[in-house]
């Protein structure tokens, strides 16, 4: 088992279904919350990206992401229909 690879909260790495590896890098001197994204809503908590981090996620393939940071925590930044492989910079 790799130790470098994070699963989003909630879901256990060894839960039976399918699983895309994307990467995250941020940049920005905020902290960046992702949540899930369901029937275009803002669901539950998926993980946490520190100011200027590298993460590495397995996350459950067909995943819709938002991105919110704690500088305005009631605006979000972006969504993200997550793919596999790919690697998302903010900003």
């Amino acid at each position: 088992m790799d130790l470098s690879i994070n699963y989003p909260y909630g879901i256990p790495f060894f839960t039976d279904k399918n699983f895309i590896s994307v990467n995250f890098i941020n940049n920005e001197d905020c902290i960046l919350s992702l949540y899930f994204v369901k029937d275009k809503k803002i669901q539950s908590l998926a993980g946490i990206i520190l100011k200027h981090e590298k993460k590495k996620y397995h996350f459950p393939e067909n995943s819709i992401c938002a991105i919110i940071t704690d500088k305005n925590p009631k605006i979000v930044q972006c969504y993200i229909k997550l793919q596999d492989g790919w690697t998302y910079t903010y900003p």
